[in-house]
């Protein structure tokens, strides 16, 4: 019998959701193992990952690191014939920006909740820039959000609906944004939100037992 895949990360990370919900839509039975220290500087907390990063994924023994190799590994491991779209199958400048742009504000939205809300540092020149270019590329996402979903080309899946998905979502659970501007983007929450990988998928702070305590 194989071993069950194990996604090693947080619930309250987005690039862990990206790739539990993958797994979902893929049809892959995943057990989960919570990392609880993310100040640690061990190796093995990350289960073995130089980068000391998340997510994770183990398949009997084998570590695959960073989401997009994940998700790249869920599909193979799911022998199924769903039509993905990754991101180099997007050839045209509007597609090409959109995946860096995407690629971008998730990673910024990582350096704002560090910086402003974990470490609760004050502003500086480098925070202000990283939280401007994070709008940034919220509005420009919006405004371009229509013309980029009709250029995808033909798919059941596509990394770049899920990490958008993923990345939205995660606004109001960690970094409050107004999006009352973005009605694009809200609408394909909304939309997004009713798929069951989805809801199966909320965001949530993992706490070691007998801990009170929210990281």
């Amino acid at each position: 019998m194989k071993e069950m895949p194990e996604i090693i990360g947080r619930q309250s990370s987005h690039y862990t959701r990206l790739v539990r919900i993958f797994a979902l839509e893929l049809g892959v039975t995943c057990q989960f193992t919570p990392i609880f220290d993310l100040i640690s500087l061990d190796r093995s907390t990350y289960a073995g990952n130089p980068a000391l990063k998340l997510p994770i994924l183990n398949t009997g023994g084998e570590h695959i690191y960073g989401s997009q190799n994940i998700c790249r590994t869920l599909w193979r491991i799911s022998g199924n014939d769903q039509q993905v779209v990754w991101p180099e199958d997007s050839t045209s400048p509007l597609l090409m920006n959109a995946h860096e742009i995407l690629a971008h504000a998730m990673s910024a939205q990582v350096e704002v909740i560090i910086h402003d809300i974990v470490e609760e540092r004050p502003p500086d020149n480098a925070s202000r820039k990283r939280r401007q270019s994070l709008v940034n590329c919220l509005v420009w996402m919006d405004e371009h959000l229509g013309q980029v979903l009709d250029a995808l080309p033909e798919r059941d899946l596509s990394v770049f609906e899920i990490s958008l998905y993923c990345l939205v979502s995660h606004l109001p659970f960690r970094n409050p944004l107004d999006l009352s501007t973005m009605p694009n983007l809200q609408a394909f929450e909304q939309e997004f939100e009713k798929r069951n990988s989805a809801q199966a998928t909320p965001y949530r702070f993992d706490s070691p037992p007998n801990s009170d305590t929210d990281t």
